[in-house]
Order: C-alpha cells, then structure tokens, then sequence
C-alpha cells in the first residue's frame, strides 16, 4: 500500500496550463512581430478597403479614359495644374515619410520620437487637404469649374474621391495622436497604428498615380 508521501502509481500527470501563442502583441509595450488574430484580422480589413478604393478610382479612371477618347466634338480642353498642387504633392510625400519614421520609432520603443514624428506627418496631411481646398478656389476664380469642360470635371472628380479617402485616413492619424497626447498612460494598440500607416502610404501612391496622370495625361 503506497504511503502519503509516494505518488500514486496510476495518478494522471500533473497538466502544466501553456501560455497563449502570440504573446498579445497588441499593446505598446511589445516590439516584437504582431502575430495575434486581431493584428491579422485588422491587416485583411485594410487590404480589402484599399482594392476596393482602387477599383473605384480604376473605374473613375477609365471613364475619364473613355471620355476623353470620344471627344469628337474636340470639347476636351486642358486645364493648366495650379502650382500649389506641386507644393501638395511634396507635403503629403513628407507627410508619409514622417509617418513611416513614427512607426518605426514605436517598435523600437522610442517614444518621443513617435510622437514627434506621427505629429509632423499629421499636420502635413492637414495641410494637403487645406492646399487641395485651396487649389479648388484657385481653379474656380480662373473659370475652370465643374461644368467648365470634361477635363476639369475629371479633375474636380477624381481629387474630390481622393480628398475623401484622405480625410478618412486623417481621422485614424488623429486618433492615434489623441490617444498618445492625452492618454499616454494607456497602451497604445498597435494594430490601429500599423493599418493608419499603411493606408496612409497607399494614398500616397495613388496622389502620385493622379499627379502624373494630370501632369502628362488629361
């Protein structure tokens, strides 16, 4: 007969509880891959928003295309770029660079420096959607407006869809630079700063798509 202090021989082993897989990776604090369901989910969600934006702006595109090509009764007349659309463009480039370098700052843990650079790359996205504001009042003093020709009504169009997508973006930018402004206590998700950055760069690129378009194109 086996004593108090001897294990039972037909005893189960004892079950050792395993830590979750992913480590989390959802708070600030985490420089490591995020590898959670959330992160995945979040990361899905912002590849299908950015297809869908591109198919709308593909289609706006070849109606543009189609239009210009039928233009038989030779109504296509090219508006001139206002020179604040240049000035534009180099914001919202610096704007994606400054946004980038945030994000890095964040997995390396160096938080001052997110915070400075998330701040400038939000105030650049600000100011492109004030200068696009701005260029529209320019063209329209000049005579171009919306009903001018089809080319200025593309332009007016196409900037207007992307001006959409930008304030969109801008709400997220703002989000985050909310959260770490005046609650800098609570961890910052990082699935929310990674899908902001991402969509941020993607209008970054379509702006240069728009821009060559308008420049060597319509």
């Amino acid at each position: 007969m086996p004593t108090l202090s001897e294990p039972s021989l037909g005893a189960p082993p004892p079950i050792v509880p395993r830590p979750p897989r992913g480590g989390g990776g959802n708070s600030g604090g985490n420089n490591g891959p995020d590898r959670s369901s959330s992160g995945r989910t979040a990361r899905i969600a912002i590849y299908i928003g950015m297809v869908a934006s591109t198919m709308t702006f593909i289609a706006l595109v070849s109606a543009m295309v189609v239009r210009r090509d039928l233009s038989v009764t030779h109504d296509w007349r090219r508006m001139p770029v206002p020179p604040l659309l240049w000035w534009n463009t180099a914001a919202l480039l610096l704007s994606s660079v400054a946004i980038d370098l945030g994000r890095r700052a964040f997995r390396a843990g160096r938080r001052p420096r997110f915070r400075l650079m998330w701040m400038i790359g939000t105030a650049l996205g600000t100011w492109f959607l004030i200068g696009q504001s701005i260029n529209w009042a320019f063209l329209s003093t000049h005579g171009f407006y919306l009903q001018h020709n089809p080319a200025s009504a593309f332009f007016y169009i196409l900037t207007w869809a992307h001006a959409a997508h930008v304030v969109g973006a801008l709400a997220a930018l703002y989000f985050v630079a909310c959260r770490m402004l005046f609650f800098p206590a609570i961890p910052m998700n990082r699935n929310v700063l990674e899908v902001s950055a991402i969509f941020w760069h993607f209008l970054d690129v379509m702006w240069l798509f728009l821009m060559a378009m308008f420049q060597f194109w319509s």
